[in-house]
């Protein structure tokens, strides 16, 4: 409310300013008239053409006074809601009305023909520019343009038959220049002024909408960019939630085991018993102690039998599906290997639930788990029978947030970022309609000391 006001307020003034404007520039006026017996008298239509540019300037400045003046008023009051279908017609008549009353009051003549054709074209610049830009210093440029353009058509003598150039002032130049015999000077040179500046006008209109249009186009851009990213911090928060959950339920086993020896040894009466009870929960307490840590620091890692981190996985795998068969191959000798075994469990788990979730055109999916010994590593291979990946989105999958089947797009991210953490690797090949295989390695302990398979 206080903005409207505002620019109330400075539509007034722009009113009075555009009122006061002869008076104002009143030695200007008299300086035309000076450079007009100027032109007689040296017989130099040069003379009269600045004449003529600097009426043309007045003119044009005063009539964009009262044109931004009115346009403020009406736009920022209660007048544009009560008489939304007739906003334009109400400026226009306006405008009019205060160019007659400035007329009344100061007694320099006006131009009505000139005028109201400037009106006109400025009117439907105005609907056109300032809606998109929302601009009125745009507004302002392109205006002055405008009526500066068709100000100069009234020292034309060629279009004083259809009453252009009646005033006092461009009466006095056209007498001027025909006495001068340089009627066609001034023709030509209100047409050289008339159209470039036409042009300019509407140009200038075309860059400002297509400014303003580019400047809301990033500014959606950047919005729509905000919201992926907060939608991306809530998935990733949703992850994490994830994560703890699948912790806490790895805990409860060793709690269970924990909780269930307790009230063995509570029973129990046997010396040798008591022994081997308390081994066991040790051997619990250290395997939740383990868990934790390696949620807690994801840096570390353990050397482990990689049978232990399939055996692990496998654990891990929701079978609740029944259309899902997942085929598991196990090798006979896996090779040691030093991870984090309870976050890269949790990267293969991922790209398992991938293969599961994955839209398949058969009746079973079917999901093949195969882990081997590789040169210096482990090898993992997951493979489904889904509907497979386009190559044109293989490059993108490992984008953050990307996704294929409207999941979160962080299974895959998440997963490749944990395996080559733990100096391992992964690899996807994928067919439309044939499926996915997921490759991973992981580099065995002594990896390092051999340099060949």
């Amino acid at each position: 409310m206080r903005r409207n006001k505002i620019f109330m307020v400075g539509g007034i003034l722009l009113i009075g300013l555009g009122s006061l404007f002869p008076l104002i520039t009143e030695a200007a006026w008299f300086n035309i008239i000076f450079k007009i017996r100027k032109a007689i008298n040296a017989g130099d239509s040069g003379h009269l053409i600045l004449a003529a540019a600097s009426m043309s300037f007045l003119y044009a400045m005063q009539s964009t006074f009262l044109f931004l003046g009115t346009i403020l008023i009406i736009h920022y009051s209660e007048l544009e809601r009560i008489f939304s279908r007739f906003t334009t017609s109400i400026i226009f008549f306006l405008i009019i009305f205060l160019h007659i009353m400035n007329f009344t009051i100061s007694g320099l003549s006006w131009e009505p023909v000139s005028t109201i054709l400037a009106l006109i074209i400025a009117l439907f610049i105005f609907e056109k520019l300032f809606w998109k830009t929302n601009s009125l210093l745009h507004v302002s440029i392109v205006l002055i343009q405008v009526f500066f353009a068709f100000y100069w058509l009234n020292i034309m003598p060629v279009f004083s038959p259809y009453r252009i150039g009646q005033s006092d002032i461009s009466f006095s130049i056209k007498i001027a220049a025909l006495y001068l015999q340089a009627s066609s000077v001034l023709n030509f040179t209100g047409f050289a002024f008339f159209f470039p500046f036409m042009f300019s006008a509407f140009t200038t209109t075309i860059l400002f909408i297509s400014y303003s249009q580019n400047m809301n186009m990033m500014k959606e851009n950047y919005e729509k960019e905000r919201e992926i990213q907060d939608m991306k911090a809530k998935v990733l928060e949703n992850r994490i939630y994830k994560e703890v959950k699948s912790l806490v339920h790895d805990l409860k086993t060793p709690l269970v085991t924990i909780r269930g020896l307790n009230s063995l040894l509570a029973l129990s009466k046997d010396t040798g018993k008591l022994e081997e009870y308390s081994g066991r929960i040790d051997n619990s307490v250290d395997k939740m102690s383990e868990m934790i840590s390696n949620f807690l620091y994801e840096t570390s890692r353990q050397k482990l039998q990689a049978t232990e981190l399939i055996n692990y996985i496998r654990a891990q795998l929701p079978l609740e599906d029944e259309s899902i068969k997942i085929e598991i191959k196990i090798a006979d000798k896996l090779p040691d290997i030093r991870v984090n075994k309870i976050i890269v469990a949790r990267a293969v788990i991922n790209v398992l639930e991938n293969a599961m979730i994955v839209p398949c055109k058969h009746a079973y999916k079917n999901i093949i788990f195969e882990a081997k010994p590789a040169c210096n590593g482990l090898y993992i291979m997951i493979q489904d029978n889904g509907i497979g990946i386009k190559r044109s989105e293989l490059p993108r999958i490992w984008d953050v947030g990307y996704s294929t089947n409207n999941t979160s797009g962080l299974g895959l991210p998440f997963a490749k970022q944990i395996i080559e953490e733990n100096e391992g690797a992964i690899d996807i090949v994928s067919e439309p309609d044939c499926g996915t295989v997921v490759s991973i390695f992981l580099p065995s302990v002594d990896s390092f000391s051999s340099s060949s398979c």
